[in-house]
């Protein structure tokens, strides 16, 4: 089936994953950077104080996310994503009139953990639901919404906070996301949970009486807690958390890497423009190639693209390098949103994928907080970036491997 023969036919959810996705850039590190001036003259917070409340508030939402992103699995979508919805108006609305760090923390905390966490989770755990043989197309199409996102939001926020200020302009995210969500996420998902409700239960009856017939040890759709019992999980999370690590620490220090590189730092943040083409792009080619291998086939080989990209970034010296690791990351970065969510659906099976996911999430935001600390450390103890680089690519090398234990040849407890 084509891409457009497939949003034909199922528009209002694709667009419903696309909406949230976007939605997910109001929690955003890039969003929050444009207010930081205002926060620390108006808080009389340091760079450093201001970094410490901001981790602090995201690794709470980490804290909160099992809990909170499991309930997906057991409410109702629209009610569950409407009170999300109406979380991050809420918290917008106590940053525009926080007068004192208690407000503000409170704020950022329902921002970010909307935000960041939680509109992601709802879309991606909606997309692996609610769509089996085509998932790869669907979980494609609604990633989209995070790089449109990337390309609207950083200008407009900025231009508006020029005009109207820092707290007027949160006041209007507020009213915007409260007035588009409750106008359109009804629209977006009438009827549509009783549509694909129904075939959702019938696959799952399906697929556990020929697990059954098979002879398979477990069935089909694994609860959290049988997940974190499994073997494989722990093989295959390195692989997983692989490129979110590397791209906070990497990007974070990117003034100090195009400085031993002997780039500009504007050359290599105008090479994000490729690092964003290359996600739209191998995001939507990745789709149809996870569809027709599976996903189970493309996960272990996702960070290869960005492997290379660190072998050039290691030993090429000419500007025009910085922008092919950019886009190599970018090709990883693409691949990886969709084969993630798609191969835990495969392998654990969807009846749980709430409670699954919003468990990798969980991990993923503990260990990218770490590693620009541990990035940072190395960085104040005069180690090269030559190490740093070649350490990336030892983990990078290890993930892989460990990865190939969730191929078909290797794996008895699912079926291919």
């Amino acid at each position: 089936m084509s891409f457009y023969a497939f949003f034909k036919d199922n528009a209002r959810l694709l667009l419903f994953g696309v909406l949230l996705t976007f939605f997910s850039g109001f929690g955003q590190t890039f969003l929050f950077s444009l207010f930081l001036p205002a926060f620390q003259e108006e808080f009389s917070l340091s760079s450093g104080g201001f970094g410490t409340f901001y981790s602090a508030a995201t690794l709470t939402s980490a804290l909160l996310l099992p809990w909170i992103g499991a309930l997906i699995d057991r409410y109702n979508l629209r009610r569950y994503t409407l009170a999300a919805i109406l979380v991050m108006a809420v918290s917008a609305a106590t940053i525009s009139f926080s007068y004192g760090l208690v407000m503000l923390f409170a704020g950022i905390l329902g921002v970010r953990h909307t935000g960041q966490a939680l509109m992601g989770h709802i879309s991606q755990t909606t997309m692996a639901r609610y769509f089996d043989h085509v998932r790869g197309k669907a979980l494609s199409i609604a990633s989209l919404g995070h790089p449109l996102g990337e390309a609207i939001l950083p200008v407009s926020v900025a231009l508006i906070i020029g005009y109207i200020g820092w707290r007027h302009t949160y006041l209007l995210i507020a009213a915007f996301v409260l007035v588009a969500g409750f106008l359109l996420i009804p629209y977006l998902l009438k009827n549509q949970e009783e549509r694909y409700g129904e075939q959702v239960a019938a696959r799952e009856e399906e697929e556990k009486k020929t697990a059954e017939e098979k002879g398979l040890t477990s069935k089909r759709s694994w609860t959290r807690a049988e997940m974190l019992r499994d073997s494989r999980f722990y093989f295959i999370i390195p692989n997983g958390l692989a490129a979110p690590i590397m791209l906070t620490g990497f990007f974070l220090y990117q003034v100090p890497l195009a400085e031993y590189k002997g780039w500009t730092v504007e050359w290599l943040a105008t090479c994000f423009v490729g690092f964003a083409a290359a996600r739209v792009v191998f995001s939507l080619v990745s789709g149809p190639l996870i569809d027709k291998i599976t996903a189970r086939r493309v996960y272990p080989f996702m960070l290869i693209p960005m492997a290379v990209g660190f072998v050039l970034l290691l030993y090429g010296a000419h500007p025009a390098f910085a922008m092919a690791y950019m886009m190599l990351l970018g090709v990883t970065e693409g691949i990886g949103a969709n084969a993630k969510t798609a191969m835990f659906a495969e392998v654990y099976g969807v009846l749980h994928l709430g409670a699954i996911r919003s468990t990798l999430v969980s991990i993923m935001v503990f260990s990218t907080a770490a590693a620009p600390i541990v990035m940072g450390n190395m960085l104040d103890a005069g180690i090269e970036f030559s190490a740093i680089i070649i350490g990336a690519l030892i983990f990078i090398a290890v993930s892989m491997l460990f990865a190939l234990r969730i191929l078909p040849v290797f794996d008895s407890k699912t079926e291919d």
